[in-house]
């Protein structure tokens, strides 16, 4: 049985699957309660089909990036329980779950980086810089699939009108069950632990305290 464990986007979720199918799938949106919330919700949802977590052979967990808090919660979680069980462990970065969400080629994935910046993710790489790069991308050409803040979002949706981009909304992406049906663990490998991504590191303010330097 496969475990599938989102916390790096908007909405976070949890996938079983066996057999090519889709046994249950719980979504919520992120409030920051995922170290209360995952246990649970597991545990829940294995009593409602009558298995126990020691069928579950192989875990897939969101690696980032994502919302700081909430990304480690998830990785750790899977890491955790990978080496309780144990499973496979697998992690696919936030810009390949979206791609694979949406389905569609050529693609650009937009996510928030922190402040005014984003990380852009096309077919030959990912950058990381104002929304103001997409400019230089050709017209009536990609999709495109976002986890921004809603300024962020606005000015993307301009560009996409400008430029003529289908612009993707979340109703319209695959859930993580679906996705997994849909492509497997193509590309990926199994490894011992998943560390997060992040796009930047922590902002650290030094200390004027001698002595914390």
């Amino acid at each position: 049985m496969i475990l599938a464990i989102n916390t790096a986007t908007h909405t976070h979720e949890l996938a079983l699957l066996a057999d090519g199918k889709i046994l249950l799938e719980k979504s919520w949106s992120d409030s920051k309660d995922d170290v209360e919330k995952l246990t649970p919700t597991l545990a829940e949802m294995l009593n409602s089909l009558g298995l126990n977590k020691s069928e579950i052979d192989s875990i897939l967990v969101v690696s980032g990036p994502g919302s700081f808090t909430s990304l480690r919660t998830g990785v750790a979680f899977a890491n955790a329980l990978a080496s309780a069980l144990p499973a496979k462990l697998y992690g696919i970065d936030t810009f390949e779950l979206l791609a694979r969400k949406a389905a569609l080629t050529p693609i650009l994935v937009i996510l928030n980086a922190g402040g005014l910046d984003v990380g852009i993710r096309h077919e030959n790489g990912t950058e990381l810089g104002p929304l103001s790069e997409l400019h230089k991308f050709p017209h009536e050409k990609f999709s495109v699939v976002s986890e921004c803040t809603e300024t962020q979002e606005d000015e993307l949706h301009s560009i996409c009108l400008e430029k003529k981009w289908k612009q993707i909304q979340g109703h319209e992406l695959q859930t993580l069950g679906e996705t997994i049906l849909t492509f497997d663990f193509s590309g990926l490998q199994p490894v011992k632990v998943v560390e997060p991504v992040y796009m930047k590191g922590p902002v650290i303010t030094k200390s004027t305290n001698k002595w914390k330097q």
